[in-house]
């Protein structure tokens, strides 16, 4: 069931919550070093999508903390 929101029916989709939630986070991108340490990880594809998805929104400090500590 799919519903249908007031600014959703006015163009205004920026304005929905989660949308300018989701806009509002610091994308980052993930250096060469942090996808070959990603590839190294003894995990499957789909837990690594996550962890890239999860990592896209840290300083590349945090990134290697976390892959360090995963590693």
């Amino acid at each position: 069931m799919k519903i249908i929101r007031e600014n959703e029916s006015n163009g205004d989709i920026e304005e929905i919550p989660e949308i300018r939630k989701y806009f509002a986070r610091i994308f980052t991108v993930l250096s060469k070093e942090i996808k070959q340490k990603l590839k190294e990880l003894n995990l499957s594809n789909d837990k690594k999508k996550k962890i890239k998805q999860e990592l896209a929104f840290l300083p590349e400090e945090k990134q290697k903390e976390y892959l360090d500590e995963l590693m």
